[in-house]
């Protein structure tokens, strides 16, 4: 019987701690930021740079608004600090 207790509470371990550390993920807030695509897939906002993550929105955005001040709307991410923006939609700002 103790030894299958063992068993439960360290499966319940694991199962806590692999929520722990990829929790944040799920509960990301999005945020809307105003910037300018960069040349480097990044978006310049208020003096912050946010690299642009990988994906269909975001590549659209990166390579075809260079240049561009546009208002993102996604979730953010810390990596090695730097911020990584996951792009939900976007669109141009008139200057």
């Amino acid at each position: 019987m103790e030894t299958r207790n063992k068993i439960i509470f360290f499966v319940l371990l694991c199962f806590v701690a692999s929520f722990l550390v990829y929790a944040y993920t799920v509960f990301a807030a999005e945020i809307t930021i105003v910037g300018e695509v960069n040349d480097t897939f990044q978006i310049v906002a208020n003096n912050t740079i946010y690299d642009v993550a990988e994906t269909p929105m975001g590549d659209d955005l990166v390579k075809n608004y260079i240049a561009e001040k546009v208002q993102v709307t996604g979730t953010v991410e810390e990596k090695d600090d730097m911020k990584i923006i996951t792009v939900k939609s976007f669109k141009i700002v008139p200057e």
